[in-house]
């Protein structure tokens, strides 16, 4: 039997309902002195406006129960008129949604009683008396909480499914909440990412249904604020599916009606909104959605939380019209020592020691670790990132961790990695970048500022943004004067936005090389073309553009590349924050295998053209993408491609690349070198169907796939290539 009474009683001059768990003399009498209590000195006021929430004290069985009594407005003669006929009083539905969602098992303050009094027609007073919930906080306040004070993605995830899965059991309970904003989902948080006990409050605009319709469940997703793209996965968090159609296009056409809907509040309520304002307690809100700025620790990037096309409403012109100006004014002779190098790639010597580098992120419990595979690598070069936005403790472990591996033997750079606030606060990015430069300065190869600064999503929308940036890391050459500082560490094959950025250096200030994360074909092999361009032609003009700018040396480095892997989820970059369900169209994931295979090629291409100087492998150790599996805590695991870079480093380290022949029409390939010590040896494979062929000079036939092959030339063989 349920504990809610179906039938209205009086109470004193009240009408109402008493839960049953609750029912006693004492509590009848108690709330008879509801009114003098919420005005009383004890009172304690929650919230104020149209209704007011208080909390206060009533004495149940004996017993002291704190409830918070939310006291309803006098309704307008018209409200009254139509609630008295239609709808029953808000502290009546309040009641009847509450014991709906508590006989659902659906999260709601527990009910202990309404009061409503008529004088004839006119409702006068009307209370809705639920227990006090300690230690609540709201969905709108862990939300801006996470945002400015911890803008960790997992734990973002974490708090949106939590909602999603409560709202979603809402409605399947069959109740439509009508007024489902932030503010009204309260929950706990019970642990570092963690959040239960949620419950949904002011509840009178709700509607209890049978069951609810697409449309009726995407009236109330309307409501919900979230950055575009995290409000995407909410949505697919709440179906655990891909979201119907239908829901879709009436979630989108509630959304701008209810946004109409509140730009327009303030002409039509203006005194209310004007109080509203100065009574705020958050006079901030949520950060603006140019300044928020999320990281993924599982993905080791930093998060998008717009959709593309949100993203473009708040783009500058410049954003566009500085790329475009860079590239018509350097175009022609980009454009001719790009043919040149086109021309002269392969054709000459390459001595290949030193020249592939590895991206650790040492932390101080996984360093040792780290140097052992390392170790079993040999004295490659070695990447090191400082991030604005971790903590002077984790920066403190980065730099020791950089004097170790330069002890070890290491050459070591590093990366400087922004975040918004490094933008926003200017003095803040100058004392982080004279901190690390201080410590390890003195000892390191090259300095790379920024990072991937033509993606918004890592804190920059603008070139003037960027300048800045490097500006307050530039002044530093004087504390710093053998300080090698380079970039303009853009992502992917964005030509336009290379040539934008170096103009907008500083005065004086010449990179001694040009840094390019350069992501060629993530959907596969680096020989695949996009567009007109293959890796090689891409890797031309990167190193055109070093040649031709006045703002750069002529040396070409890769500072990121990798291929993201194939089910591992959100710790891949192209699977985070959340894997969507559904099918998956143009997943750039690879296999190990592919991945491994890629890799290698892809080195062979940009070092033995002679267009690239070194390229910095991103990462050793990653789940999602890395040389080595960390997804077992306990036993990392060496994954093909570090076995396979072990293999290429072995052979290649002490050789020099000395020509490339095609060795037959169906893409089979070699690549011939001269080690030190005057023997000579093929690295060979075919990217079209497999064969079997005799390499030049080696007397045997070699059967060939897309993993590249090591095979020895014959130690009497005098042949020379071509």
């Amino acid at each position: 039997m349920s504990c809610y009474p179906v039938k209205d009683e009086t109470i004193g001059p009240f009408r109402g309902r008493v839960s049953g768990d609750w029912r006693s003399p004492d509590l009848l009498v108690a709330l008879l002195r509801i009114p003098a209590l919420i005005n009383g000195d004890d009172a304690e006021v929650l919230s104020s406006g149209r209704n007011r929430n208080v909390k206060v004290d009533l004495v149940c069985k004996r017993q002291t129960l704190t409830v918070v009594v939310k006291a309803f407005r006098k309704p307008s003669l018209l409200k009254n008129a139509f609630d008295r006929r239609f709808r029953g009083s808000k502290a009546r539905r309040t009641w009847l949604a509450a014991a709906h969602l508590a006989e659902s098992g659906v999260g709601t303050p527990e009910p202990v009683a309404f009061l409503e009094r008529w004088v004839e027609d006119r409702l006068v007073e009307s209370y809705v008396v639920t227990l006090f919930q300690p230690e609540v906080s709201s969905f709108a306040a862990e939300l801006n909480h996470l945002f400015r004070e911890e803008p960790e993605c997992w734990k973002v995830m974490e708090l949106i499914q939590s909602v999603a899965t409560a709202v979603r059991a809402m409605h399947d309970s069959g109740f439509q909440h009508n007024d489902l904003g932030n503010q009204n989902i309260l929950l706990r948080r019970s642990g570092d990412a963690s959040w239960e006990d949620i419950q949904f409050i002011d509840l009178n605009r709700g509607h209890i249904r049978d069951s609810l319709t697409p449309p009726q469940r995407a009236r109330d997703i309307s409501r919900l604020y979230l950055p575009s793209d995290f409000l995407r996965v909410f949505k697919d968090m709440y179906w655990g599916m891909v979201p119907p159609r239908e829901f879709q296009v009436c979630e989108r056409r509630y959304r701008r009606r209810y946004a109409w809907h509140s730009r327009t509040r303030r002409l039509r309520h203006p005194v209310r909104e004007l109080q509203k304002r100065q009574s705020a307690s958050d006079p901030h809100g949520y950060p603006v959605e140019t300044d928020l700025w999320i990281w993924d620790e599982r993905s080791g990037q930093a998060q998008t939380t717009l959709l593309s096309k949100d993203r473009k409403r708040y783009y500058p012109l410049s954003h566009a019209w500085r790329p475009i100006v860079s590239t018509l004014k350097s175009f022609v002779p980009v454009w001719r020592e790009y043919r040149t190098l086109c021309r002269q790639a392969y054709g000459a010597p390459v001595p290949m020691k030193g020249r592939i580098g590895i991206a650790v992120e040492p932390t101080e419990e996984r360093l040792g670790r780290q140097l052992a595979l390392l170790a079993s690598l040999g004295p490659v070069p070695v990447f090191v990132r400082f991030y604005h936005h971790k903590s002077s403790t984790d920066r403190e472990a980065t730099v020791m961790a950089v004097r170790r591996l330069h002890a070890s033997g290491y050459p070591v750079s590093i990366g400087l990695v922004q975040d918004r606030n490094a933008v926003k606060d200017a003095a803040s990015w100058r004392a982080f970048a004279d901190d690390v430069l201080s410590k390890v300065g003195d000892i390191v190869e090259s300095v790379e500022i920024g990072h991937a600064i033509n993606r918004v999503k890592w804190g920059l929308w603008d070139l003037a943004e960027y300048h800045q940036l490097v500006a307050n890391v530039s002044v530093l050459r004087t504390t710093y004067p053998d300080l090698s500082l380079t970039g303009p560490a853009v992502i992917d094959a964005e030509f336009p936005h290379v040539l934008a950025a170096l103009d907008c250096l500083p005065s004086g200030l010449q990179f001694s090389a040009l840094s390019h994360h350069l992501y060629v074909d993530r959907r596969g092999a680096p020989e695949n073309r996009q567009g007109r361009l293959s890796s090689l032609e891409k890797f031309a003009l990167g190193r055109a553009i070093a040649r031709q700018s006045p703002h750069c040396e002529d040396r070409f480095v890769v500072s990121e590349v990798n291929w993201p892997l194939a089910g591992t989820g959100v710790y891949s970059p192209v699977g985070s924050p959340y894997v969507s369900p559904g099918p998956r169209f143009n997943d750039p994931s690879v296999s190990e295998d592919d991945y491994a295979n890629y890799m290698i090629r892809y080195l062979l291409i940009a070092l033995c053209s002679g267009l690239v100087e070194r390229v910095y492998w991103w990462r050793l150790v990653a789940q999602g993408y890395g040389l080595v599996d960390d997804s077992d805590h306990q036993r990392w695991r060496d994954r093909p491609a570090f076995k396979q870079l072990q293999t290429f480093l072995k052979w290649v380290s002490n050789a020099t690349f000395e020509y490339r022949r095609e060795l037959n029409d169906a893409g089979a390939v070699g690549f011939a070198f001269k080690r030190d010590d005057g023997t000579r040896f093929w690295i060979a494979y075919t990217t079209q169907t497999a064969c079997e062929l005799e390499l030049p000079d080696t007397g045997t036939r070699t059967e060939l796939s897309g993993r590249p092959v090591f095979v020895e030339v014959k130690q009497d063989s005098t042949k020379q290539g071509e």
